[in-house]
């Protein structure tokens, strides 16, 4: 149950999300003009403002992106319900390594009075879920989230919730690597290595978050955000559910836009071609794998193709020094907000095109209880 007032509560969770925040800063909403305050607005109605979507903020476009994307995919209702797709990406966020993420799912879980779940999936217990099919569906992230691990032999999903449960995943496949780099750990800390006071906290903050899930979002209401798009030829997992698509669509048009003029054309080229031959396996604990395929690139385009090629392959792999090399001494935020954004969401919709693969080749198989 939420104690503290409304307007305190939402302005102590914006304050404390940016504590972690590095290389770049948001912009505070109490200056935010444009779509940049359209954005800020419709995240406190909807959601609540924090750090990994405001660290965009910067770059108007962007920020809506992530909104808009994230927003139609998890935070909408649909064939999903939210709660089931935040408890997927709170799976995900663990596997990718970002404790910012996971334990804001985690206490989004715990606004839904999911209390049992949220602590299993705290201590990334998915095995434990007492219900059977949420149970396979966390871990048939882990099947195909993890790297070098056996594919599954079936999908938890019917055919029309396929579209949204990618859409979800990838969305926060984004989120993870961009919030991997921006955001050093998590807020919210275990005092003396005691988890489980952790634990307690995070479900209090979700307690406090319980407002967030009092009234169904609307359908679409981001999309007009950004200019329609043409959905992307890879990413047509999507085509059958028009909503999804159209936010996708729009979202992936803007990161390309951003894009444009920032990253060297045969970075993105190498980049691309890597990915497209990449098929989740396990990377080699010294970072020297990455070197090797990194080509005949020099200068500012090997630097962006290296942070690229790791977010998506082995985040865990970044050090300051590889950020540091793409920041360059301009110290350009923006500009950096935009390389990172492209990064991410290149790696994300690889991801996404990989589980929609996986999706096509096995059977639809959901627990006799669910089914």
């Amino acid at each position: 149950m939420a104690l503290l007032p409304k307007q305190i509560r939402f302005w102590l969770f914006e304050k404390l999300s940016v504590t972690t925040m590095r290389y770049v800063t948001s912009v505070p909403r109490s200056r935010a003009r444009g779509l940049v305050a359209e954005v800020y607005d419709m995240i406190a109605e909807d959601f609540f403002v924090n750090g990994s979507l405001s660290s965009r903020s910067q770059v108007p476009d962007l920020f809506a992106g992530i909104w808009t994307g994230g927003r139609e995919t998890v935070l909408v209702s649909d064939q999903l319900d939210r709660t089931t797709k935040e408890a997927l990406a709170a799976t995900l966020s663990s596997i990718n390594d970002c404790p910012y993420c996971g334990d804001m799912l985690v206490s989004l879980v715990h606004s839904a009075d999911q209390h049992d779940d949220a602590q299993n999936l705290f201590n990334q217990s998915e095995e434990q879920i007492a219900d059977p099919l949420l149970r396979e569906r966390l871990l048939w992230v882990r099947a195909v989230a993890t790297p070098g691990a056996a594919p599954p032999a079936s999908v938890p999903f019917t055919r029309t919730q396929i579209p949204e449960a990618i859409g979800a995943l990838m969305a926060m496949a984004d989120i993870n690597r961009f919030s991997h780099i921006v955001m050093d750990g998590s807020p919210v800390n275990a005092p003396f290595g005691l988890e489980r006071i952790k634990a307690a906290g995070l479900r209090l903050f979700g307690g406090e978050l319980q407002t967030t899930h009092v009234h169904p979002l609307i359908p679409g209401w981001a999309l007009h955000l950004l200019p329609d798009a043409v959905l992307p030829e890879d990413m047509q997992w999507a085509a059958s559910h028009p909503r999804i698509a159209d936010a996708i669509a729009r979202w992936a048009a803007a990161v390309e836009r951003q894009a444009h003029g920032v990253i060297p054309e045969m970075a993105m080229e190498l980049v691309h071609e890597n990915l497209n031959h990449w098929d989740n396996e396990r990377m080699p604990i010294s970072r020297s794998w990455v070197e090797d395929e990194l080509g005949g690139l020099a200068g500012e385009a090997r630097n962006i193709a290296r942070l690229t090629l790791l977010l998506a392959k082995a985040a865990y792999q970044i050090d300051d020094k590889l950020v540091e090399d793409v920041l360059g001494q301009s110290r350009d935020e923006p500009d950096f907000i935009r390389i990172l954004a492209w990064a991410s969401f290149t790696a994300a919709r690889y991801f996404a095109n990989r589980l929609a693969r996986v999706s096509e080749r096995t059977a639809v198989t959901l627990p006799a209880a669910a089914a």
